[in-house]
């Protein structure tokens, strides 16, 4: 009878061992493949890991005759030992409660020593830990044996040893007791299981790194795409896959870049770098990646809207130096280049807006000192011509103190502008304002519509004045002649935001209209529309932005409408009727 349960048993060890053999081939296996897994790749290994170790759990219970089996290894983080699953004969809830210190308990101590260790009842355990956990779990006795790795020398020593955690076995079946055999029996199997579990907990880290690596690259703003020497695919980010509009879900790895790159100016880009990178591997050229400037292109995406990308490439090696692909990250550039762009048109702009008030002044000044005996031009010639000279120099001088406000806002954003508040009786500025205009104009009719006819804001005069006439100005500017231009001012009753109530204030016109995609950036800086209607009418492209700031200092919201072009437009905005008290720990 003896003979037959020692037979039995020897035969569940071969079996045991055959599954830690097959188990160690597949590490094998895996990591000869890792360098070419892509992510999708790594969660079947994983689960075949799970079952594998499942099965190894569960033959150990049975050679020892043990009702519960569980493997605990070392937390990187905690430095706990945790019991991990799969697990035989405990639960996913008790396994996530059996961690210990790894020094603590029977665990612990086997850990700590790497000697097995037999305990017969929970109240034997010297620790309290144990004895409370072990009670919780319903553990009567156990045996416990360490988990070790062992490095060997060419003549098989043992050169090396160490310990990644422990082996349970729990409840002896048929009321027995854990023997010394089975001991022998458990540091038998653990040597190998060590190896296996050692192998699957260094692919599992190898998962989690590839996973925190694939998130990473995802949230990054740029797109990069990795491009092995083959011309094949080896990472794409998120950003990128946007870019070339590869479908959500496709996995684009190992897919010949050509095939999903479309766009002929990126692919013909790619194929110049992996050629460059071939010959640098092949030794016909020289390695100076670092002193090329880095190539630009544009993209235009569903809406026809067109983005600039600034191309970076970088040769990638592997740990022997052996080139294995190239990287390309796609930055973009579009607002850098379009505030560029801004900024050249603004100057040629501004030198323009500077030259036409300049030269009706210069050239009357020149008439008049053509005549320095007064006897070619009467009296009123010359008043007229005064006050030709006298409205270009305001021109003159507006268009300064914008740029100077500019400049200002630059430097400290709306918050900056100083402010003169006072109770303004707002009909007697719009009715200066609109005389002002009507002075300039004589083509069109400005209709102010105030309701009620009294408003009284605090505001700063000059700043409220200086946002009139923009609005105005731009109205007389952009309609066509006879058109009308009302201003119109409601009182709005209190709300959560504003408590004393609002102003509301637009002007509106019946000239050119504007375009769906400008009423969002229309006070932004140096924003222009860009249509000869448009472009003809001149202006630095300023004017609302200095109104947004100045609107915003009132805290308030400034914002255009229209029905499309031709359809005329109306420039709103709305501010507090009072101000809130202002905080002296601001003021100093």
């Amino acid at each position: 009878m003896a003979n037959d349960n020692v037979a039995q048993l020897e035969k569940h060890v071969e079996e045991l061992e055959k599954v830690i053999a097959d188990l160690k081939q597949k590490n094998l296996d895996l990591e000869r493949s890792r360098p070419s897994s892509t992510q999708d790749d790594l969660s079947v290994p994983i689960s075949e890991f799970e079952e594998t170790l499942r099965r190894l759990v569960q033959r150990t219970a049975m050679i020892v005759q043990a009702e519960k089996c569980v493997i605990m290894v070392k937390d990187r983080e905690t430095g706990e030992l945790v019991a991990r699953s799969p697990a035989f004969g405990i639960d996913e809830a008790e396994v996530a409660i059996f961690r210990v210190g790894s020094e603590t308990g029977i665990s612990g101590s086997v850990y700590t020593a790497g000697e097995p260790a037999i305990f017969h009842s929970p109240d034997a355990t010297s620790a309290v830990q144990d004895r409370g956990l072990y009670q919780q779990l319903n553990l009567r006795n156990g045996v416990t044996v360490p988990l070790l790795i062992e490095r060997r020398d060419d003549q098989n020593h043992v050169v090396d040893r160490v310990t990644i955690g422990v082996l349970h076995c729990f409840n002896k079946r048929y009321g027995g007791e854990f023997i010394d055999e089975d001991v022998r029996l458990l540091e038998r199997l653990s040597r190998n299981a060590a190896a296996v579990i050692a192998n699957a907990q260094m692919f599992q880290e190898v998962v989690e790194e590839r996973q925190k690596l694939v998130h990473t690259l995802d949230s990054l703003t740029s797109g990069l795409v990795l491009v092995n020497s083959h011309g094949r695919i080896s990472q794409m980010n998120a950003q990128a896959r946007a870019m070339f509009g590869v479908k959500e879900g496709f996995n684009p790895n190992g897919v010949p870049f050509e095939e999903l790159i479309k766009h002929e100016q990126t692919a013909d880009i790619i194929r110049k770098k992996l050629a460059e990178a071939a010959s640098v591997a092949a030794g016909t050229a020289e390695d100076d990646h670092a002193a090329k400037r880095p190539d630009e292109m544009s993209i235009l995406d569903e809406q026809d809207q067109s983005y600039i990308y600034q191309v970076h490439t970088t040769y990638v090696h592997d740990d022997q130096n052996a080139p294995i692909g190239t990287a390309f990250i796609f930055n973009d550039i579009t607002d850098l280049r379009n505030v560029e762009r801004m900024k050249t048109e603004f100057v040629s702009i501004v030198s323009h807006e500077l030259r036409t008030p300049l030269t009706p002044m210069k050239g009357f000044v020149r008439t008049l000192l053509d005549d320095p005996t007064e006897d070619i031009y009467t009296v009123d010639d010359r008043m007229e011509f005064y006050g030709i000279i006298d409205e270009n120099v305001d021109r003159l001088g507006r268009l300064i103190d914008d740029l100077l406000n500019v400049s200002r806002i630059e430097k400290m954003g709306a918050a900056g502008i100083e402010m003169n508040w006072a109770k303004v009786e707002l009909r007697k500025v719009v009715e200066s304002v609109a005389a002002t205009q009507r002075g300039r104009t004589d083509k069109h009719t400005l209709i102010v519509d105030f309701d009620p006819e009294e408003i009284v804001v605090e505001t700063d005069p000059d700043k409220i004045q200086n946002i009139l006439h923009n609005y105005i100005n731009n109205a007389i500017k952009y309609s066509p002649e006879g058109g009308e231009v009302r201003i119109i001012a409601r009182v709005e009753a209190p709300c959560e935001q504003y408590p004393t109530g609002t102003l509301l204030l637009g002007v509106k016109d019946q000239g050119l209209g504007i375009p769906e995609t400008y009423l969002k950036k229309l006070g932004e800086k140096f924003v222009r529309i860009k249509d000869p209607a448009h472009q003809s009418a001149g202006g630095t492209g300023i004017g609302l932005y200095l109104v947004k700031n100045l609107v915003e200092r009132h805290g308030g919201i400034m914002w255009p409408e229209s029905e499309g072009p031709g359809k005329g437009s109306t420039f709103y905005f709305r501010i507090p009727l009072t101000q809130p008290p202002s905080d002296p720990d601001e003021e100093n």
